[in-house]
């Protein structure tokens, strides 16, 4: 199937996962800011140590030129370049008040991969690679390095690898030996019709009258799971669906949360909305009809609008309800931990 070559679809695609690296390639490269970068010259030699010392952690001993500096961000932003296994643009971003270095984000260019990478991760990413199968063969554009120093960060990722090509990404978690995951983005139109029916029917049968179109299609593959998940441009409704089974592993619409404001929800849930039996009553149609599976013999489990419900051996499904007792999201759990 076609891909989509869209700046908006890679920003949307990417935010799933990172907030900051496309943040800062876009504001070192946005010449609105230029007027506020000055030389790094103007870097204190201890920081420059510091930053440098970052640098040397990830690439090891090469030739690093510190470029500009903007103070105007808090932390200050510094750019600069990476000469040696290969060359790169990177950018930190550092905290004068604690003398630390935030993040580090390294640039490269797809052609020197076999130069920065050492062999043992090449072949472990080869190897990953073949897990697409029929689905599409990644296209390797570019790729980037990633550390943030700061749990509280803001990245679902803190050290890893990110490769990327045209509306599609591959990451690789280093503090997970090196785990990898990869995103596919993909126009509806150019989405299996079937597939596409599943996904809609689905959302209908959730029974919330609120309904958005969906905007595109991602195929994800992490650890043995291989999904395509629908979605709209705001997120608010989405559906999961196993790429070799066509089963559905989650749907949702959140145009049926209801409540104000935390204050609301805390009220509104500070009792079961629904007791386990009507919860089960409930639930059953749906989830028969959505996921194929009997309610028959599961228990529930009620924490504040999170009904689980359980049965030993079988799959676990997780309803969420809103303020009026209606089900806006189920999700299930197969036994083996394996949706695809």
């Amino acid at each position: 199937m076609k891909k989509i070559v869209s700046l908006t679809a890679f920003v949307a695609t990417m935010s799933l996962l990172l907030s900051a690296p496309l943040t800062l390639a876009a504001n070192s490269n946005n010449l609105s800011l230029i007027e506020s970068q000055e030389s790094a010259e103007h870097l204190g030699s201890e920081t420059k140590k510091l930053l440098s010392e970052e640098l040397v952690k990830l690439v090891g001993k090469q030739n690093i030129q510190f470029t500009t500096i903007d103070t105007s961000f808090d932390p200050w932003v510094i750019n600069g370049t990476i000469d040696g296994n290969g060359f790169a643009y990177f950018t930190q971003t550092y905290d004068p008040d604690t003398n630390r270095v935030a993040s580090t984000h390294i640039m490269y260019d797809n052609a020197d991969l076999d130069k920065v990478m050492d062999n043992a991760l090449l072949l472990k990413l080869d190897a990953f690679l073949k897990t697409f199968e029929d689905e599409d063969i990644f296209i390797k554009s570019g790729f980037w390095r990633f550390k943030a120093n700061d749990p509280e960060h803001g990245h679902l990722l803190q050290n890893y690898w990110v490769i990327f090509g045209p509306s599609q990404q591959l990451y690789i978690d280093v503090d997970k030996g090196n785990q990898m995951s990869a995103i596919l983005q993909y126009k509806i139109d150019d989405s299996y019709a079937w597939m596409t029916n599943i996904a809609r029917n689905s959302l209908k049968t959730l029974g919330i009258p609120s309904v958005k179109a969906f905007d595109y299609t991602l195929f994800t593959v992490e650890g043995k799971d291989m999904l395509w998940q629908y979605r709209d441009d705001d997120n608010l409704n989405y559906v999961h669906i196993g790429s070799k089974t066509g089963k559905v592993w989650k749907v949702t619409n959140e145009l049926g949360i209801n409540w104000k404001n935390d204050t609301d929800f805390k009220k509104s849930f500070a009792k079961p909305k629904l007791s386990k039996n009507k919860a089960l009553s409930l639930a059953a149609p749906t989830v028969r009809s959505i996921f194929g599976i009997k309610l028959n013999g599961y228990s529930v489990r009620i924490q504040n609008n999170e009904y689980t419900f359980t049965k030993k051996g079988a799959t676990t499904l997780i309803g969420k309800i809103n303020t009026k007792g209606a089900f806006y999201s189920f999700e299930a759990l197969p036994d083996n931990g394996v949706r695809n």
